[in-house]
């Protein structure tokens, strides 16, 4: 015989009391939330952080990071969205199998990428046995990714499965009516097909634009530029995930027909939102671009990088340097007359060779002609790290009567040999 415990008290099963089961309805969805949530705490952490810049620069964070973290949260409310189609209806409808007294609800219909969502909620009609009812119901038939066999057997699709466990569980007729248009394919009658389609490709093209976002936020912190054409091309890929599930999805629109009204879908949340994640990234990448060919220093500074880090560094005869001077700043060769003694030391420093900050750009022509900007070398006079001139800068440099008048006169002093160390005798 078991003793007696603390948990014992009014108990004479002998066992730990057991409850039944409690059925609540569905009140949010728990994969959209959980996103949200994960991106809000991103979010917040980086706001934290930002009173540690300075007021410019923490405005400059806080810009960044918002349409960042934003981008990211929309590609995955897309990607896992229940309402990229919705429809409603508020009808009179039978309730369930053999029980005449019907119901007044709203039927609704969710279609996402992996599934579509069904909910009827309302109440029973008064003196009737369903008054005191409790109707409030959010069926999902999922139909990831295969079309099955025809029927509803052990190979059909994961649809038909799930709708032939739904009659077991005797779920309401109303669900069962709109469940019902999913499953059938043939005849013209191919809705689960054409939404499975559409679905398919539309949740490639986002998992896709998953990974440009990353490189994208990568990028952010190194190269201004390549960060606009990964956000460009993030942009792109969800404009035409839109695209696929406007051409693929059924050509004839659905319309269930009830007593009170037909239920007629049409875009919802998830498709708006994703549609205008992919234009606001194209706007965000083509003015990236253009700041990049005309501000670029701005750029840098807005994003916080480095912007020596667009610049290579390679070496040029003078001559060579002149030449690309007078073709950006479209002057003519003048022709001046020159000593005798001048000559050889005009001909020394033509062919001398400067050090030459040259910006990588993959739109020079377009730099150059369009935007009226062409990359000019960088220069350095006489020693490597000395006075240069960047690239896309017009910087006024010393004129000739100055270089003849100062540079001349200045003496080069030679730095002191070093002095051999004295060797120490050995004592004996």
């Amino acid at each position: 015989m078991l003793k007696k415990g603390y948990f014992d008290f009014g108990r004479s099963e002998g066992f730990p009391t057991q409850y039944p089961e409690n059925k609540t309805a569905v009140t949010v969805d728990v994969l959209e939330t959980g996103f949200m949530l994960a991106f809000v705490i991103i979010a917040t952490a980086y706001y934290i952080i930002t009173p540690g810049y300075s007021q410019k620069r923490s405005i400059y964070v806080v810009l960044k990071a918002t349409f960042s973290i934003l981008i990211g949260c929309l590609i995955m409310l897309g990607n896992f969205g229940q309402e990229w189609e919705v429809g409603y209806l508020n009808s009179t409808t039978p309730y369930r199998a053999g029980e005449k007294s019907e119901i007044r609800a709203i039927m609704g219909i969710k279609i996402g990428l992996r599934s579509v969502n069904i909910t009827l909620k309302g109440m029973g009609e008064r003196n009737t046995p369903l008054e005191k009812e409790q109707i409030n119901y959010n069926e999902r038939f999922a139909w990831t990714w295969d079309q099955g066999r025809i029927g509803f057997g052990p190979y059909a699709g994961l649809v038909q499965r799930t709708f032939r466990e739904s009659q077991r569980k005797g779920l309401p007729l109303p669900i069962l009516w709109i469940a019902e248009y999913f499953t059938l394919d043939g005849e013209g009658i191919r809705f689960g097909r054409f939404y499975r389609t559409a679905g398919w490709y539309t949740h490639i093209l986002l998992w896709l634009a998953l990974p440009t976002w990353i490189m994208a936020n990568i990028f952010l912190q190194l190269v201004g530029r390549y960060a606009a054409y990964f956000i460009g091309i993030t942009g792109s890929l969800q404009l035409l995930s839109c695209s696929v599930w406007f051409l693929v999805r059924n050509p004839l629109p659905l319309r269930i027909p009830f007593a009170d009204g037909v239920i007629q879908l049409h875009y919802g949340p998830d498709f708006w939102l994703t549609c205008s994640s992919g234009t606001l990234c194209l706007i965000l990448a083509l003015v990236m671009i253009f700041m990049d060919l005309r501000y670029p220093d701005a750029l840098s500074a807005f994003l916080g990088i480095d912007p020596l880090n667009q610049y290579d560094e390679c070496i040029i005869k003078q001559s060579d340097l002149n030449n690309a001077t007078q073709k950006t700043h479209k002057m003519d060769n003048v022709l001046e007359m020159e000593e005798a003694s001048k000559t050889e030391t005009i001909k020394q420093i033509k062919d001398a060779n400067v050090v030459v900050m040259k910006r990588r750009s993959t739109l020079t022509k377009a730099q150059k002609k369009t935007l009226l900007r062409a990359p000019l070398p960088v220069r350095i006079e006489q020693y490597p790290n000395e006075d240069p001139i960047y690239a896309n800068q017009v910087l006024p440099g010393p004129s000739q009567a100055y270089n003849e008048r100062y540079r001349s006169t200045e003496k080069l002093v030679s730095p002191p040999l070093p002095q051999k160390p004295l060797k120490k005798k050995n004592r004996k």
